[in-house]
């Protein structure tokens, strides 16, 4: 079985010639119509699992101070090569194992996103990464992004249900919402769920 817990299995994927399947090469759609549609107060924002940055540079363009982790070292050089703009936020890129961030970034921001790290992890520890982001979160802080319901057997991406996200989060957050976005790119339309989450 490939172990995903290690650093190497991403960043192996990332030095292949392709690039990794699920990079859309600009920032999900989900979280631009929130941004746009809620228009939420910008804060100090945890982006897991950042890739080549879109998600996190679109944080920051709407004025947030946005710190974009991720386990494979390749995605952070080329996230930080990408020369991603933002306006009045900023944006910082850190190479981390994001289940060590409670010992370093205890209760140190504001908002936690959330979109397929859930599902890159192994399923055996979804109950730690709810636990992560809640300790990560400052009190009332929120988590907000998608949980990938595509359906299909094996992973990474492994697949979870909206049981599967409240088994693991809603002793620990108020569920706001954890609905099918509407607004997913197209091959994913009707398997990504919105949440919106505050921390306990």
């Amino acid at each position: 079985m490939n172990d995903v817990s290690q650093s190497r299995y991403w960043n192996d994927i990332y030095s292949q010639p392709e690039h990794p399947g699920w990079t859309l090469g600009h920032a999900a759609p989900p979280l631009a119509h929130w941004l746009k549609a809620e228009r939420p107060r910008p804060g100090r924002v945890a982006v897991l699992g950042c890739g080549y940055g879109h998600d996190a540079a679109l944080f920051a363009q709407a004025g947030f101070d946005a710190w974009g982790y991720d386990f494979a070292p390749l995605a952070i050089e080329r996230a930080r090569q990408a020369g991603h703009e933002t306006k009045q936020g900023r944006l910082t890129f850190v190479q981390a194992d994001f289940f060590d961030l409670p010992r370093t970034e205890q209760g140190a921001f504001d908002y936690v996103y959330e979109y397929t790290s859930f599902v890159a992890i192994e399923p055996a520890r979804r109950d730690e990464y709810a636990a992560m982001c809640q300790a990560i979160l400052k009190p009332a802080g929120m988590l907000v992004g998608c949980f990938y319901n595509h359906g299909r057997s094996g992973g990474p991406p492994f697949d979870t249900t909206r049981e599967d996200v409240l088994k693991a989060f809603a002793a620990r957050f108020h569920i706001r919402r954890l609905e099918v976005t509407p607004h997913s790119i197209e091959r994913r339309k009707g398997h990504e769920l919105w949440a919106e989450m505050v921390r306990r």
